[in-house]
């Protein structure tokens, strides 16, 4: 029997790819008469990869999409041309891009860190700007969000993201997908989000919110969708915790029932991240965790810290077992030492987690809502709007 095994959120597996190609799918999303933009947090150096000229190529002959939104991240005014030129071309006017080190909206971010914690600048504070133009243009219902560096990308991921929103009535949808190649990718899911989820468990007992996380079939996923007012009421980080703050903020703001995760690919392929990278994000996962969880109530005793660390330890461990098998099952390569090796690693990141949020102040500070924002500074959406549009005339 097909996988179409149901917990807690509303799963939807894609079947039949083949007769539900990215025409259909787009065609169905046109007859709701709802505007679909996608929008893609990016480097300059993501311009130079096949990866991204393949997602812009692509885009550029998908029906159904109304506007894409580029955010591009620490570029200097030379690179945005040249960034800008590209979207341009591909695009025409269906692409915008949102320059994040415009002086102008560099201001425009000063002054609401007068008035809210803004926290360091990072992939979380470029994809807040990119929903702030969005929501002051006004031009786009349902918004899409996905990275720069997916190798396999096609059609159907935006179109299978936004169809549940436009046609079934849900009002947020987390991709889902396989990922593999000669062994099995996803290590920060596979060897850290599902066992410490579950250590916490084994902890702290039955928690509605931890059962929550853990449901969905790949948490840290950067694809997502929901209506723009929805992504407007979010309190995003500025750090690598976006991901799983979103789902807190979503469980937080919505009913389960409005939310729902869909499957966009058989299998899933993005640029992988050196290790120093995973030990960041691993770390900024497990604050973000620490903050969820002491927001709902919960004390971190004396000694909780090693306890949490063993317990994640050996439940990562029972894991690898199962990784293996899986493995073996597909032909797959396997290599145990580098699998306990990565646990090790992200045991490390649990003690830098909790030095880093017993330490600040304010840990990893949410950015503010737009909602809010507009209300202690009127007229900044309108402000944002304006000096993007502005900034294309260096292109003339």
């Amino acid at each position: 029997m097909a996988d179409v095994h149901q917990n807690l959120v509303p799963t939807l597996p894609y079947l039949r790819p083949t007769s539900r190609n990215a025409d259909v799918l787009a065609s169905e999303i046109e007859q709701t008469h709802r505007k679909v933009g996608v929008l893609i947090p990016s480097l300059y150096s993501d311009f130079s990869t096949e990866e991204m000229m393949r997602i812009l190529s692509v885009l550029s002959n998908t029906e159904g999409i109304h506007r894409v939104y580029i955010v591009l991240d620490r570029a200097t005014k030379d690179e945005f041309r040249i960034a800008a030129r590209i979207v341009r071309d591909i695009l025409k006017d269906r692409g915008k891009v949102i320059w994040n080190d415009n002086p102008y909206l560099r201001e425009i971010r000063q002054t609401i860190g007068r008035e809210f914690m803004l926290g360091k600048r990072g992939k979380g504070t470029a994809v807040w700007m990119g929903i702030g133009y969005v929501v002051g243009e006004r031009e786009t219902d349902i918004l899409v969000l996905h990275d720069a560096d997916i190798k396999t990308y096609k059609a159907e991921i935006p179109l299978l993201l936004a169809y549940p929103i436009a046609k079934l009535n849900y009002r947020f949808a987390k991709g889902y997908y396989a990922r593999y190649g000669k062994r099995l990718y996803g290590r920060v899911v596979r060897l850290f989000y599902f066992p410490i989820i579950r250590a916490l468990k084994i902890i702290f007992g039955f928690d509605k919110f931890l059962e929550y996380m853990g449901d969905f079939r790949y948490p840290l996923s950067g694809e997502m969708a929901g209506y723009v007012d929805v992504f407007q009421k979010l309190r995003i980080p500025s750090d690598w915790g976006m991901e799983v703050s979103i789902l807190a903020e979503t469980y937080r703001t919505m009913r389960i029932g409005d939310m729902v995760q869909v499957q966009i690919a058989h299998r899933y392929d993005h640029k992988h991240r050196p290790g120093d990278d995973l030990r960041k994000m691993v770390t900024d996962i497990f604050k973000t965790f620490l903050i969820e969880l002491a927001s709902r109530g919960i004390v971190f005793s004396s000694g909780i810290q090693r306890t949490i660390k063993q317990t994640y330890i050996t439940t990562a461990k029972d894991y690898v077992e199962t990784y293996e098998a899986i493995s073996l099952l597909n032909g797959l390569e396997y290599n145990i030492h580098r699998e306990l090796k990565y646990i090790e690693i992200f045991s490390e990141c649990i003690d830098d987690a909790f030095k880093q949020y017993e330490n600040e102040t304010s840990p990893s500070p949410r950015l503010p809502v737009w909602e809010r924002v507009e209300s202690a500074i009127p007229g900044t959406l309108e402000r944002i709007v304006d000096v993007v549009e502005n900034s294309f005339s260096v292109l003339k």
